[in-house]
């Protein structure tokens, strides 16, 4: 996988704005599009998305609030994704994982994240603005929403002429995602170059993820001061 990140639109509640515990449950690869920034020129930009749920803060139905946060796909030492890890870890990352960094590692695992109000006028929604090594360390803990990640190039599979029981896997797992995310996915040069090869057009709900039926057992957990 390259990355080596449910939370669907309906029911979606806010997290309170302060520092709260955490435990990251998902990521999704959204692969590359152009970006703007600021005034800057576009230029190609490959993201990706990380969920945590709160444990300290519940939903109607009693499930705990999740929150995501957008990072560009990449360990550049100037880059949130790296700042976020290094405060996560509470140690500087090696020259070795530097050069090759399994993000998957860091899901079921522990944390604490600063969630603040955006500074959009009229925004109520918040954000996740750092995310920090909890007291006692980060550790694997369970979760109470299943613990996954879209790979985006296993996903391409299913459109470039090599689908396969991982991506339809993938499939499954790109139906509960957040609309615009699904956007950012179908949009992205990857897919549109996998559709390209293999003239498959990804489709609406309920389509080729629907063939998948088996489910992938969850790991056990381990109880490691620093798992990632």
């Amino acid at each position: 996988m390259s990355l080596t990140v449910s939370a669907k639109s309906g029911d979606f509640q806010q997290v309170p704005v302060g520092q709260t515990k955490a435990i990251s449950f998902k990521i999704v690869d959204v692969g590359t599009r152009m970006e703007q920034f600021q005034s800057e020129p576009e230029k190609p930009r490959r993201s990706l998305f990380m969920f945590w749920e709160c444990p300290d803060h519940l939903m109607d139905d009693d499930r705990p609030m999740t929150i995501f946060k957008q990072y560009s796909h990449t360990l550049n030492e100037n880059s949130n994704l790296f700042k976020d890890l290094k405060a996560w870890r509470g140690r500087a990352f090696t020259a070795e994982e530097l050069d090759g960094f399994d993000l998957l590692t860091v899901l079921g695992v522990s944390c604490e994240i600063e969630v603040v109000k955006s500074k959009a006028e009229n925004s109520t929604r918040t954000f996740v603005d750092g995310v920090y090594k909890p007291d006692g360390g980060a550790k694997k803990t369970e979760t109470v929403n299943v613990v996954q990640a879209f790979d985006l190039e296993e996903y391409c599979n299913e459109f470039n002429g090599s689908s396969n029981e991982k991506s339809k896997e993938m499939c499954d797992v790109y139906e509960d995602l957040p609309a615009f995310m699904q956007d950012m996915i179908t949009e992205s040069f990857e897919v549109k170059a996998a559709v390209e090869k293999g003239g498959n057009e990804p489709q609406p709900n309920g389509g080729l993820g629907a063939l998948a039926t088996e489910e992938k057992a969850t790991e056990d957990l381990v109880d490691d001061d620093i798992p990632f």
